[in-house]
């Protein structure tokens, strides 16, 4: 992978590294083919064990990378910012207030862990993320996300299979990212329209409210 330096001491990663064609697509792809399916087994993990929520969590969290490009391209870790991305979505509460989108899970204790100890657990058991990175990775201390792992580990039951066992025995497929791409871009001009409409109809109603007043 090709490297600049973009201060002293920080390496900055290039993602046109991933891939020759150095376009924004082209790298977008590079790096969701290379780790779509490792962060799918992670949210598979994060919410329980659902594979279309962990999928969809994925989806989206790549979709908004996508958005923030090049901002991602160039980022010391394009790969913790879509994982912040993907976790940030599948531990969010919000969930439980979408009967639709809640998580259906088949291993349901992991769920009972609080999301920051679950996901502290899965970073750092399943991803392989250090105790210090991934610290850094979820804003918390290194004390404090040491705490986090010792008490979500010792609340899974005794017996509990490792946690990278059960998300290395998990079968994925992902989508083509070209597919998961044009449906963020899709997803973002409809909440622009969306947006758009609100605000105009926003300013008529004040129009229309003021008019009276200045007659």
């Amino acid at each position: 992978m090709e490297t600049l330096t973009s201060a002293p001491g920080r390496r900055r990663t290039l993602v046109r590294g991933l891939n020759p064609s150095g376009s924004p697509e082209a790298a977008f792809a590079a790096l969701y083919e290379r780790h779509a399916t490792s962060l799918t087994r992670q949210a598979y993990l994060l919410c329980g064990g659902d594979t279309r929520f962990a999928a969809r969590a994925v989806e989206r969290g790549f979709q908004r990378c996508w958005e923030e490009w090049p901002a991602v391209a160039t980022d010391a870790d394009p790969v913790g910012r879509v994982r912040a991305a993907v976790y940030g979505y599948a531990l969010s509460p919000w969930h439980r207030l979408r009967p639709w989108g809640r998580p259906r899970p088949v291993l349901p204790v992991l769920l009972e862990l609080p999301p920051h100890r679950r996901g502290t657990v899965v970073l750092h058991d399943c991803a392989g993320v250090g105790l210090s990175a991934a610290a850094a990775e979820t804003e918390a201390t290194v004390a404090v996300t040491g705490a986090r792992l010792a008490t979500g580990r010792a609340a899974l039951p005794a017996g509990f299979p490792p946690l990278a066992a059960l998300a290395a025995a998990v079968p994925v497929r992902t989508r083509r990212p070209d597919a998961v791409r044009r449906d963020g871009e899709r997803a973002t001009a409809r909440r622009t329209r969306a947006f758009l409409l609100l605000t105009a109809a926003a300013l008529t109603a004040i129009t229309a409210s003021l008019l009276p007043a200045v007659r």
